[in-house]
């Protein structure tokens, strides 16, 4: 995440130049040995400009070295994949266009110029990508309220959030909560059972769905007054010796049919726990055709999240890297194509209906009709599965909203928000968020100007004492610090009273 400029240095593209960058096929040499261009080996020696302000155009790179022929090529190795086009101009001097996707994701490249047919060891320069602070309108105010839960939904039509609290939080423990963001006082309150966790609430307003860990069950709502109603058992695995229980890993209600809900089975005994497939429910009963069960000796992968697309005929589940596409007619689900390597690590989906495309925590962006990688954000936080951003994205606003930690404040209890253009990726700006208690797990949009962010322990682990719901409020939602696009101030001419 993008931070204060206090908390960064210049955010800079630094193109130094390294021998011995940039190795492919490496022989082995002994322990110590740095290699050292041949009399014939091309090698850069510098490179103007030598300083380029990441996530900014593109421009043009002036290579300087010796031993460079015609028909020699640049080549850029980097974070984010591009290709640079370059032409010869003497054995000494090879000029380079560099299109601005080289720029927008932090990390270390290599340029080197190669001939057709490159020795295995190549001498290029190191390149450090690094995205520039942002400046502007950062107004926004800042509220928490402790509760340990985890999950929370927002409800635009009754405009309050409601919260899987648990057992520890003590007042509400194991109950679902209304959660009013106006007063930041909890409202209406339901028992739940054991453990609840995951939330899916039907587009139309009419029922809250509630994953129970300990209860191995699905329990549904009505709304608003959440009144208790149908309960969905999730069934056992028997596959083993001992019956081993399922639990709702995830839960996703049809957004076509609020009666129609999918939901991710698991056994928290067994690694991995993705031994139920994903199976499918109209009210209580149970659609024949279910995404198989993880199995190591079949083609049967894993499923942890789901996504729907708006009109209920497909679902797209994650794990890891992979994305997979399923289909849903009246017999239930069919797995179609699956997409390796989508994401960079361990995330949440987001479908937005408006772009068609699906958001990734990590910042990807997919097209599910193709299963390609059309964009990624710029994110400043490091992505892995101990500390990955977490995401929503708002077609209204056009604007896509991350919450994380810089490696630098990886410790610290200070956070960086950034908001991105929705299909053009570029940032749009950032604000600090100090004293956060926990790690922001889910972040959303309520309101005309708002977003909240749940934390607790940590990805994967329980909520404790000091976790709760952070309310930040504001012209920074709507109209996000502007560096030089002006898109999201353009689009948005309204804003809310705030104060820093």
């Amino acid at each position: 995440m993008k931070v204060p400029s206090s908390f960064l240095l210049p955010f800079v593209l630094l193109l130094g130049v390294l021998s011995g960058c940039g190795v492919q096929n490496v022989p082995t040499q002994p322990v110590g040995h740095v290699p050292t261009p041949g009399p014939s080996d091309p090698y850069v020696s510098s490179l103007s400009p030598s300083v380029v302000v990441g996530g900014g155009p593109a421009f043009t790179l002036t290579i300087m070295g010796a031993n460079f022929a015609s028909g020699d090529s640049a080549y850029w190795a980097g974070p984010q994949g591009c290709t640079i086009t370059s032409t010869f101009v003497s054995s000494t001097e090879v000029v380079a266009q560099v299109p601005a996707a080289c720029l927008i994701r932090p990390g270390v490249a290599t340029v080197t110029v190669e001939p057709v047919n490159p020795s295995p060891i190549q001498f290029g320069g190191q390149i450090t990508i690094q995205i520039p602070p942002l400046t502007g309108n950062q107004s926004y105010s800042l509220s928490m309220t402790p509760v340990q839960a985890n999950d929370m939904v927002w409800d635009p039509l009754s405009e309050q959030f409601y919260l899987s609290v648990v057992v520890a939080n003590g007042t509400n423990g194991n109950t679902i909560t209304a959660l009013n963001p106006s007063t930041r006082q909890f409202g209406i309150s339901s028992a739940a059972g054991d453990i609840p966790d995951r939330l899916s609430l039907a587009s139309d307003g009419s029922y809250l769905y509630a994953g129970m860990d300990g209860s191995n069950l699905v329990q549904r709502f009505t709304l608003p007054n959440l009144a208790s109603d149908i309960s969905i058992p999730l069934g056992t695995d028997t596959f083993f010796s001992t019956p081993y229980p399922y639990y709702p890993m995830d839960v996703a209600v049809d957004p076509a049919s609020s009666h129609t809900v999918a939901v991710v089975r698991g056994v928290a005994a067994i690694s991995p726990r993705e031994q139920g497939g994903v199976v499918l429910y109209d009210d209580a009963v149970q659609r024949p055709a279910t995404v198989p069960s993880f199995s190591t000796t079949t083609s049967n992968l894993p499923i942890d999240f789901l996504a729907w697309n708006p009109g209920g005929n497909q679902l797209y589940g994650s794990y890891s890297n992979v994305l997979s596409v399923i289909s849903v007619d009246s017999t239930g689900l069919h797995v179609g194509t699956i997409y390796p390597a989508k994401f960079e690590a361990f995330g949440v989906l987001h479908y937005d209906a408006a772009t068609g495309y699906l958001y990734a925590d990590t910042g990807q962006v997919i097209d599910p009709a193709t299963g390609t990688v059309i964009g990624t954000f710029p994110l400043s936080s490091p992505q892995g599965t101990l500390s990955p951003s977490v995401m929503i994205p708002d077609d209204t606003l056009h604007i896509a909203y991350f919450i994380g930690q810089t490696a630098d404040l990886a410790g610290t209890q200070q956070y960086a928000i950034e908001a991105f253009d929705l299909t053009q990726f570029t940032p749009l700006g950032d604000t600090s968020i100090s004293n956060v208690i926990g790690v922001p797990v889910k972040l959303l949009r309520w309101g005309t100007n708002g977003l909240a962010f749940l934390t607790t322990t940590g990805i994967g682990y329980p909520p404790e004492s000091g976790n709760g719901v952070y309310f930040v409020q504001g012209d920074f939602v709507t109209s996000p610090a502007d560096r030089t696009h002006g898109t999201a101030r353009d689009r948005n001419s309204s804003s809310a009273a705030s104060h820093n």
